[in-house]
């Protein structure tokens, strides 16, 4: 039996984001449930998630292979949408199985250095291109 001096105390939340000791946000868990769920309706994985962001009102980026083995049908798209608290949209990724049947989703503080700089570059970009 915990006595209250011995509890749990629950983990820091970042203002930059959730740390790597808490929860998922629950976009993140909704946004992969719908594409899952969209993928046998929408075959392409791109269709997929572009239709899952809308009612989420998030931004499709882009999107590129990434398989974990060889002859693999995983796949990545960087994508932005409000989560975790924040007031404007952030960057997060959609990465598809090699199996092509299960999506997860991920802050960019958790994945590959390259691809995060890639997509930050990217909306740089486009923010320019909008100016």
């Amino acid at each position: 039996m915990q006595t209250s001096s011995q509890a749990a105390l629950p983990a820091p939340v970042s203002i930059n984001g959730p740390s790597p000791h808490t929860p998922e946000p629950i976009e993140f868990t909704e946004l992969a449930l719908t594409v899952d769920l969209l993928l046998e309706s929408h075959p392409v994985f791109s269709d997929a998630v572009k239709a899952a962001l809308l009612p989420l009102g998030g931004e499709f980026l882009f999107d590129l292979p990434h398989a974990e083995k060889p002859g693999g049908k995983g796949r990545v798209a960087a994508v932005r949408i409000r989560y975790a608290g924040a007031q404007d949209a952030r960057l997060a990724f959609v990465f598809l199985s090699d199996d092509a049947m299960d999506a997860r989703v991920s802050p960019p503080d958790r994945e590959l250095d390259h691809l995060k700089s890639f997509a930050e570059s990217f909306v740089g970009v486009l923010e320019k291109i909008a100016d």
